[in-house]
């Protein structure tokens, strides 16, 4: 079963293992709000069944059971946004890197939440100017392979995708500042397979 969910601007895909009988393949558009009644109501250890009517979807557990609609229509082909040929990578330590993002947030702006990244062998450096607020940098170390670069990512936006990352390490893959970036568990043994992606923001000259 592959799971995807996109904005625009940020999209997590993730496949996991399924197992059923008489079911065909198909696409199914399915509203947040119920997934997320989903994984409150069912605890996270307990199997459940998954019934498709014909406007509608099911969650079944031995004791609960949750209808939602189905929502009509194509879904965006994200297939073509999902880069193919990032050739620079970074792996650092997610919560040195959530700390780091979460400092550069006091003084980036409202509105963008804009942090500019420098990727050095070795060391990542953040840094931050926002009129009326002020300037913030700070760096940590990484692992990088590839060239120099410099690139603009909303801090929120990649600060929510760590919270879900379930490594204590995360990868990151770039083309340019300009292309789709990757983020993805670094090290992680499950057979599911996680991947989000990231649109950069345009730094300022």
């Amino acid at each position: 079963m592959r799971m995807v969910a996109t904005n625009g601007h940020r999209l997590a895909k993730m496949d996991v293992a399924v197992s059923g009988h008489g079911a065909q393949t198909s696409d199914l558009i399915v509203m947040p709000k119920a997934l997320d009644q989903v994984s409150k109501l069912f605890p996270d250890e307990e199997d459940l069944e998954v019934a498709r009517g014909d406007n509608h979807l099911a969650f079944k557990s031995p004791f609960t059971t949750i209808y939602t609609r189905l929502i009509e229509g194509p879904y965006p082909n994200y297939e073509q946004v999902i880069p193919k040929d990032n050739d620079r990578y970074a792996i650092a330590d997610k919560d040195a890197l959530a700390s780091a993002l979460r400092r550069m947030a006091t003084v980036a702006s409202d509105q963008t939440h804009r942090i500019k990244l420098s990727f050095n062998a070795g060391i990542l450096r953040f840094q931050v100017t926002t009129p009326d607020l002020g300037d913030g940098q700070d760096e940590i170390p990484i692992r990088y392979e590839g060239d120099p670069m410099d690139i603009g990512f909303n801090g929120a936006y990649l600060l929510e995708i760590l919270k879900y990352i379930p490594t204590p390490e995360v990868k990151l893959t770039f083309k340019a500042p300009e292309r789709a970036a990757t983020v993805e568990p670094e090290g992680w043994s499950d057979p599911a397979a996680y991947l989000t992606i990231l649109m950069p923001l345009r730094l300022s000259d």
